[in-house]
């Protein structure tokens, strides 16, 4: 009888063990962190300014995924981040005495620091085994800039809110496609990157689009 019983209690340790390791994770979450790095094209230029060098944001932050459907391959993503944006350009605004025959003052440098808010609507070829998949993620993100730096030329330090004025709020849209960790992101801004100018003869209405890679993880 106690053979029996020592039997009994070594089958239903080892079905317990079988059980526990083929569980399957119903209620999985996808694609909770993320990183990107982006090229920055300013777009809708005026004949003034001319971009240089080679400008570029990087981005950062957690994202809540909210599945939607039961097999859980089509979600909302809802997230908090944060952004850094470094735009180099030329610009001829006469603020300061300039140091090129024509007029010119060269190498500026815009830093933005931003807080994003990504919002995704996502699809996904995921399941609760799968970890490798396709993503298409499009959606809309928005940022509020909490700081700045800037630079006029190679030696010369100034306060941008001087000549433009950025603006605080800053949306667009966005798009990520890709398999696995890498993804192909777009962002178009919505809204002008500068409010207005000192100079009275035109005003800088400048957007941004980015391109670069995305990578999600966890």
């Amino acid at each position: 009888m106690r053979k029996i019983v020592i039997l009994i209690l070594f089958f239903s340790t080892s079905l317990k063990a079988q059980v526990d390791s083929t569980f399957v994770d119903d209620k999985y979450l996808e694609d909770q962190i993320y990183f990107g790095l982006t090229y920055i094209q300013m777009l809708n230029l005026p004949d003034q300014i001319s971009q240089s060098g080679f400008s570029y944001g990087l981005a950062g932050g957690f994202i809540k995924d909210f599945p939607l459907n039961k097999r859980r391959n089509i979600g909302l993503g809802l997230g908090l981040g944060y952004g850094f944006n470094n735009y180099y350009f030329n610009v001829n605004i006469n603020v300061v005495e300039p140091t090129d025959e024509d007029g010119t003052i060269r190498n500026n440098k815009l830093i933005l620091h931003l807080v994003e808010l990504p919002i995704e609507l996502r699809f996904r070829s995921s399941t609760a085994v799968k970890y490798k998949f396709w993503r298409f993620y499009p959606g809309v993100k928005l940022a509020y800039k909490f700081a700045q730096n800037t630079s006029f030329g190679k030696s010369i330090d100034f306060d941008v809110d001087d000549i433009i004025e950025v603006n605080d709020f800053l949306y667009g849209l966005t798009f990520s496609v890709g398999y696995n960790k890498w993804n192909l992101y777009t962002y178009y801004g919505l809204n002008d990157l500068f409010t207005q100018t000192s100079n009275n003869d035109y005003d800088i209405k400048i957007n941004d689009f980015k391109i670069g890679l995305i990578f999600y993880m966890f």
